[in-house]
């Protein structure tokens, strides 16, 4: 039984933000609940649960949209994203918001950089105008202003904040992990 809610729990996320990174992709850039569900995976199903659903929302999604090298670096950066969630916050009761909003800033925070300079460092480009696109990318050289990272960790922040604590407590409930089933917001 353990390991079906598991399993549901890795797919149902998983699928969650396959559908939603290819609902959204007209929508404004980087604006996408992926880290958010990501890091909510390893929160309740811990870092294993995390991993996988940071791996298979990357994998799945570039299928879609056409995979190729970099499907590699992000699939691996999510992964990481949902294993350190788990490391920190899977057996955390109470959840703060601001310490959710805040690390998932962080979390989103490294898994853009980290991918900006594998790709500056596979595609033979400058690393560190690859990090300042990210976020001043008309300084850089960008022919867009809109700040891609800034844009991707301010909505993993938000909605952490917003609904992760709720949204977490309640699907805790169907764990039977008595220390995770407590409300704690």
């Amino acid at each position: 039984m353990k390991e079906t809610k598991f399993l549901a729990l890795v797919a149902c996320l998983s699928a969650a933000n396959v559908a939603f990174r290819i609902a959204l992709t007209g929508g404004p850039p980087n604006v996408k609940p992926t880290a958010f569900l990501v890091i909510v995976g390893g929160i309740i199903g811990g870092p294993a649960a995390g991993s996988i659903v940071g791996w298979l929302s990357m994998v799945l999604s570039d299928l879609y949209f056409g995979a190729g090298v970099w499907t590699i670096e992000t699939s691996v950066g999510m992964a990481v994203v949902g294993l350190l969630a788990g490391l920190l916050w899977h057996q955390a009761n109470p959840l703060v918001r601001w310490k959710l909003a805040l690390g998932g800033f962080l979390l989103t925070m490294l898994f853009d950089i980290g991918t900006s300079v594998v790709d500056a460092l596979l595609f033979n480009y400058p690393w560190w105008t690859s990090v300042l696109a990210l976020y001043v990318p008309f300084i850089s050289g960008g022919v867009s202003p809109y700040p891609f990272g800034l844009a991707h960790e301010l909505t993993t922040a938000a909605l952490l904040a917003m609904i992760g604590p709720t949204l977490i407590t309640q699907t805790r409930k169907f764990f039977p992990n008595s220390n995770l089933s407590k409300e704690g917001i």
